[in-house]
């Protein structure tokens, strides 16, 4: 006697099934970019060069912030270090996810960057921005994608951002080549610690739009049409 899954019919999909399954897909899925939230601790479990806290405890105990050459996912690419503070730090803002977020301007002005492994196609960049003060001079942040893409954000630019408050950035660009290109954040203005903040950094493939996905469904429909011709 055959067993109830193997008489089971084999489970069909129309062109536009798989298509429609194709874009949830696309549209869910992962960003490209290692620990954008900065929640995932640092190398080696290094302790912090300025407080000598450990990632782990700075939102729970002993000092709330600190500062590393490398953090899961990041290195620096010059100044003192990469600040992440966490929910105890400031009494204005919390985390835009998680519990830590960046500071790029610490000791002094410094920078941070992760290589990406990109290929052909179109792609957003996105991440959270809110100035530490409301001086625009002193808390601006530099970003690029290689020389794919780039920009500058500070309390009055693209848009108005808020001290307490986060400003979604979004950047989309395309890429002609497959291959390596540096993810940079970088503070610029008056180097006197008090900078712009950083969360919450995404890159994903941008997903084919809905045109597109009925041009499959029908290339799909002929397909089937040829096939039951030949039949």
């Amino acid at each position: 006697m055959m067993s109830p899954i193997s008489s089971r019919k084999p489970r069909l999909f129309s062109a536009a099934a798989v298509a429609l399954m194709a874009f949830s897909a696309a549209a869910t899925a992962s960003t490209i970019v290692t620990n954008g939230g900065f929640e995932s601790g640092v190398p080696g479990n290094k302790k912090g060069l300025q407080n000598g806290a450990l990632f782990g405890n700075l939102n729970s105990s002993g000092p709330s912030w600190d500062r590393w050459l490398a953090i899961n996912g990041w290195t620096r690419t010059y100044g003192s270090g990469i600040e992440v503070q966490s929910n105890r730090t400031l009494s204005t803002i919390d985390a835009q996810e998680g519990t830590h977020y960046v500071e790029l301007d610490s000791n002094s002005n410094s920078g941070m960057k992760q290589t990406l492994m990109l290929g052909h196609g179109d792609y957003v960049l996105k991440f959270w921005y809110s100035p530490r003060t409301s001086q625009a001079n002193t808390n601006g942040i530099e970003y690029a994608v290689g020389n794919l893409a780039g920009g500058f954000v500070t309390t009055n630019r693209p848009t108005s951002a808020v001290v307490g408050t986060w400003t979604e950035i979004v950047t989309k660009f395309s890429v002609g080549k497959r291959g390596a290109y540096d993810l940079k954040f970088s503070a610029t203005g008056v180097s006197d610690s008090y900078g712009g903040l950083l969360d919450n950094v995404s890159v994903a493939p941008v997903p084919l739009p809905a045109a597109g996905f009925g041009l499959m469904a029908a290339l799909g429909g002929l397909a089937s049409l040829k096939r039951r011709r030949k039949a």
